[in-house]
Order: structure tokens, then C-alpha cells, then sequence
């Protein structure tokens, strides 16, 4: 049996060969590349499984899927329809081989990156490319993660290799005004890749810290490149601070514990202060982004020594500015939590009831669970009960399902 920790060296090294073919046989064959990487993953599950693993298993697969390649190329006799790619050199061994050296491997993930999120291309789609070729997303965790469903997600990747097949989109490094548009959706596939790890769609994990750990690796290779990415360092520092607290939110037997109740001993103080670091390096310049007013919040809730100790009020202002920077009615769901500790649980229930018709929120269990929970608070068993019951309906995970059942229980 594989090792835990396998499905995160699969996806990294899916990504990363996935790139490195791209490169080779252009964004047009993108299936190809695909197909080349899956035959040398399947190869190493096959071996590993029944055999040991090698000492280097990223140069094993490396190894592998560089031979299948030249092989295609071979057997296939397409050297001459891969060749514009590379330029006059063509197809040369050399060529190839060099594609595969270590510090060129990182060249070919940033450029895989800036041409999934290529203007060209609709932002849905730059969203789905990114999480499915860069982070080894399932075309369910990407369902899940976009709020869509598995055959529009198919849709949308088939219509996108399409668009590859049909232009001859180059893999390149943008510059100037075009490099800071596409940073934004680089920028926002990787948030989306750490949300999902951070509150997992999986109903057997509420974490999935491989997710979240591709999403930081992620970033800090965009910040190595782009040193004055200033947004960049600022979702840094959101994710530094939400994956400090992993340790605190679940306990021993896998249930979900509420952020008042969490041992704050347990929080990763490198990680906090790591996020306290890019925050700064986030300051600088002039621009403003949802990345720095969510790290600052995240911030807030890291700083205060206890539960009763949060600058609630500094938090709603942050909360205040992002919503007039973004139309998501998560962010007034978050605002409302905050209400009920400055103003008090009947006006964030207030604020809540007045959100429940709307569109984006039908069928998000945390609305539900948290109404629940503020009507527990002021003695409203029965109203408290529907909702929980409610939100135990619109979860698949088993951590949630069992902290809301334990919920029922104490009412």
C-alpha cells in the first residue's frame, strides 16, 4: 500500500510534467501532455503499490514520463507539428532533455500558470484550467470549489482545450499591464485551491492540508519571481494565518471545534509570525485589495491573546470596506457573526434572516448553522433545532454533520 501523503506527490508532480509538455508539444496538444502524464503516474501507482518506492520518486517519474513523451513523438511521427514551438532547434533530444532539467521546471509551471489564466480565454474557464492542470484538481473539487457541477465543469475544460487547439496561445511570462491582470486570476485560482483544503468539500476530511500547503508553494513561487507582488504577499499572509490555527480546529476523534473554543496554545506561532511578515511586505504601494482586508482580519483573530480579547469593532470596519470592494453575500454571513458579539445575537439574526433568499446562499449550510447557533444563544430551541437540522442536510461532510448532531443533542 502507497504511503499517506502519495495523492499530494501525484497531484505536485502532475502539475509540474504536465508543464514541462505543454512546453514541448504546445497548449494545442494539451490533451496529449495529459495523457503522457497519466500513463507515467499509473506506471509508478502500478510499481510502487506491489514494489518499494525509489529513493528519488520525483526523478522516477520524471524519468518515465520523458521517455513516453519521446516515444509519442516516435511512434506518432509529429515532430514537424511540435516544431514552432521550440523554435528552429525543433524537437533535438537536447531540447527535450533540458525541458526536464530541475531549474527549468519551475519556468514552465509559471508560464503553464499565466497561460491558463491567458485574457482570451473566459475567466471561468481560466479559473478551471489552473485548478485541474496546475493543482491537480478533480473536476469535482473544482465543482465544488466554483459552486458548479461536474458536467459543467467538463464543459468548460473541453471548450478550453478547444480554444488551445484552435489558437496558438504562447506559454510566456506576460509583461507590463498584461502581467498585472493576469496575476489577479493567478492570484484568485490559488485562494480558491487553499479554501478548498482549508474547508474541505471531501465528506471524509474537513482539511485537506495538501491542498492548502500546494496553494502556499503555489504563491511562493510567484513571489520569488514577482518580489513587489504586493497582492500577492497579502494573500501569503491570509494563508500563513488561517493554516497557523490547523492544529486547533478539529480535536482528537475528528470533530469540528468553534474558533471561541479553540486552544490557542496549539496555533503554529512561526506561521503567525510568517504572516505578520508578508502583511508587511503587503503594505507597500497603493494598492488595496479583498487579499489585504481578509489577511488583516485573519490577522486580528491571530493577535488577540484570548477569545473575549478580539478587536471585534476594527474587524467589522475591515469587514465594511471589503464589502464595498466585493458583492458576495458570504462576506455580510461573516459581518453578521461579528454583529452578534458587538451588538448582541437578535440583530446578527436579523441580518441573517434578511440574507436567507438569497440566490448564492440557498443550499450553503454555514447560513443555516449559523442561525442555528445565534438561536440557541437567546433560548429559541425549536427555531435553532430547524435550522441545524437544515444545514446537517446541505453538508456531506462527517466532521460538520456530527458537530451539528452534537448541537441538536445539548438542545
Amino acid at each position: 500500500m502507497l504511503p499517506q501523503g502519495m495523492e499530494h506527490f501525484f497531484r505536485h508532480e502532475s502539475g509540474r510534467i504536465v508543464s514541462i509538455l505543454a512546453g514541448i508539444f504546445g497548449m494545442r496538444n494539451l490533451q496529449l501532455a495529459e495523457d503522457v502524464v497519466q500513463e507515467a503516474l499509473m506506471a509508478a501507482f502500478s510499481q510502487w503499490t506491489y514494489g518499494p518506492i525509489p529513493d528519488n520518486p520525483s526523478a522516477w517519474v520524471m524519468t518515465v514520463a520523458k521517455r513516453k513523451a519521446l516515444n509519442h513523438l516516435k511512434r506518432e511521427k509529429l515532430t514537424e507539428k511540435y516544431a514552432w514551438e521550440l523554435g528552429p532547434e525543433g524537437l533535438a533530444p537536447g531540447i527535450i532533455e533540458q525541458s526536464f532539467q530541475e531549474d527549468q521546471v519551475e519556468d514552465s509551471v509559471l508560464r503553464m500558470m499565466f497561460v491558463c489564466c491567458h485574457p482570451d480565454l473566459p475567466p471561468e474557464a481560466r479559473l478551471v484550467l489552473t485548478l485541474k492542470i496546475i493543482c491537480g484538481f478533480s473536476v469535482q473539487e473544482i465543482a465544488s470549489a466554483l459552486l458548479s457541477n461536474e458536467s459543467a465543469i467538463e464543459k468548460r475544460l473541453s471548450r478550453s482545450k478547444q480554444e488551445f487547439r484552435d489558437r496558438h496561445l504562447p506559454m510566456e511570462i506576460p509583461e507590463g499591464a498584461s502581467l498585472e491582470n493576469r496575476l489577479r486570476s493567478v492570484h484568485l485560482c490559488i485562494y480558491l485551491l487553499f479554501n478548498e483544503g482549508y474547508n474541505s468539500s471531501h465528506p471524509d476530511f474537513l482539511i485537506r492540508k495538501d491542498l492548502c500547503m500546494e496553494a502556499m508553494r503555489l504563491c511562493k513561487m510567484l513571489l520569488h519571481r514577482f518580489p513587489s507582488n504586493r497582492p500577492g504577499f497579502a494573500l501569503m499572509a491570509l494563508m500563513c494565518f488561517h493554516a497557523a490555527r490547523f492544529e486547533s480546529r478539529i480535536d482528537d476523534h475528528g470533530a469540528l471545534i468553534l474558533f471561541a473554543n479553540q486552544d490557542r496554545s496549539k496555533w503554529n506561532a512561526d506561521l503567525i509570525r510568517a504572516g505578520h511578515y508578508h502583511l508587511s511586505e503587503a503594505a507597500g504601494g497603493d494598492q488595496l485589495t479583498e487579499y489585504h482586508l481578509e489577511a488583516a482580519i485573519a490577522a486580528e483573530h491571530c493577535t488577540a491573546k484570548d477569545f473575549a480579547s478580539t478587536r471585534w469593532a476594527e474587524i467589522d470596519r475591515y469587514y465594511e470596506v471589503l464589502g464595498e470592494m466585493k458583492d458576495n453575500p458570504v462576506i455580510e454571513l461573516n459581518r453578521a457573526v461579528i454583529l452578534s458579539q458587538t451588538q448582541g445575537p437578535l440583530v446578527a439574526i436579523k441580518k441573517l434572516d434578511a440574507l436567507k433568499e438569497h440566490p448564492k446562499l440557498k443550499g450553503y449550510y454555514l447560513l443555516h448553522a449559523t442561525l442555528g447557533e445565534l438561536y440557541s444563544q437567546v433560548g429559541e430551541t425549536g427555531k435553532a433545532k430547524e435550522h441545524f437540522l437544515a444545514a446537517i442536510g446541505m453538508t456531506s461532510s462527517k466532521a460538520e454533520v456530527s458537530f451539528l448532531r452534537g448541537k441538536l443533542g445539548a438542545g
